[in-house]
């Protein structure tokens, strides 16, 4: 199959869905019922990221034109293989940056690009072609293989969000009262552990996600959306919630193998749970979207003595523009899909933001230990004013 072919073929039998990506219509196209279903779980609940499944409505034979088609072709790795020296030969080699930092090669056709994929962490190839209006995902079958696909929707939509003003911020979230809060802090600051751990003891509590959060300003305050990565913890983060156990534990990712560092307190490799899989085995329902009600300036430290105590205007501008990913995005680099974006907006102001927080309850605590947690737990109510 040549590349003019590829990208003009619609495979017999694959499922098709259409994705509203804030007010973008995305339609995904997959030979592959595990692709397909990871997309299902990495976007649920409806709303993650501003994506949501559109029903087409019955009555009408065709509705508005996607923005943007993705198709998902799985192909054994000779075909691959010669997809890529086929583009090599007939196009202006380049490159391009996959992630932050990670360049990899692209050849340029007139009416075309083949992008080369490959995981940071894996030397399996793929490939992507880029038309006008389509990307087509060319990769092994393979459970890395079927990634991809949600890895491509998940890019669309960042790109979308942060072209149309998101405020991006290293960030877990967990959201009571209907209120979104942000728990913000530095790598193995313990974020994830504190979000997962308030949104299980407090009362119709909730997780937002992991990572990311997206803030948009609304008239005089800015709603919270959450980024569907997973969950990523270890065993001294299950250990100060109390949880021992997860060695029955069944998820897609399966428990970290031997020889991995993730039974160690401050451990690099992480258990992941999807949002689903959060819900089912930690009992804690899942929220994409809610307005912003404050931050948490968290540190999991098993030495440290118990605090929670208001942060400083000092402590929080520090912190928070350390964990900005709209000032420097550790993982987003170039725009490489060319995403397209109806209404471009700059994101809100740093320094507003923080006049913002200065309005709302913003805490710092230490926590070492599953009382540690409990008792903050207890507390929390009265630290925010609730």
């Amino acid at each position: 199959m040549n590349v003019s072919e590829l990208v003009a073929v619609e495979p017999a039998g694959a499922t098709t869905r259409l994705l509203r990506v804030r007010e973008h219509l995305l339609k995904v196209v997959t030979l592959s019922p595990e692709a397909d279903a990871l997309v299902s779980e990495t976007f649920c609940p409806p709303g993650m990221l501003g994506v949501f499944d559109v029903t087409p409505e019955p009555e009408r034979e065709s509705g508005p034109a996607p923005d943007l088609t993705v198709v998902d072709l799985p192909l054994h790795p000779a075909d691959i293989d010669s997809l890529l020296r086929v583009a090599a030969d007939g196009g202006r080699r380049g490159e391009f940056e996959l992630t932050r930092n990670y360049r990899l090669p692209r050849f340029d056709a007139d009416a075309h690009t083949v992008f080369t994929l490959r995981d940071v962490n894996s030397d399996e190839v793929a490939a992507l072609v880029r038309t006008e209006d389509r990307a087509v995902i060319v990769r092994p079958r393979s459970g890395l293989g079927d990634r991809w696909l949600t890895r491509i929707v998940r890019d669309v939509a960042t790109r979308i969000a942060k072209a149309e003003g998101s405020l991006v911020l290293h960030s877990s979230a967990l959201v009571f009262d209907d209120g979104a809060y942000l728990v913000i802090g530095d790598s193995g600051a313990g974020k994830s552990t504190t979000a997962i751990a308030l949104a299980r003891l407090l009362p119709s509590a909730g997780w937002m996600g992991n990572d990311r959060m997206h803030l948009d300003r609304r008239g005089h305050s800015y709603d919270v959306t959450a980024c569907p990565l997973p969950l990523a913890i270890n065993k001294g983060s299950l250990d100060v919630m109390g949880i021992s156990d997860f060695d029955r534990w069944s998820v897609r990712a399966g428990l970290p193998g031997a020889g991995s560092d993730w039974d160690q307190f401050q451990g690099e490799d992480k258990l992941k749970l999807s949002s689903q899989e959060v819900h089912r085995l930690l009992g804690v329902d899942v929220v994409p979207q809610a307005p912003l009600a404050g931050v948490i300036l968290p540190r999991i430290d098993r030495e440290a003595e118990y605090l929670l105590e208001p942060s400083t205007p000092d402590h929080t501008g520090e912190v928070v523009r350390r964990n900005c990913f709209s000032l420097d995005d550790n993982l987003y680099g170039e725009d490489w899909l060319r995403v397209p974006v109806r209404h471009r907006a700059p994101p809100p102001s740093f320094e507003g933001f923080l006049e913002h927080l200065a309005k709302l309850p913003v805490l710092r605590c230490s926590l070492g230990s599953a009382a540690d947690v409990a008792r903050l737990a207890d507390e929390f109510k009265g630290a925010v004013g609730l």
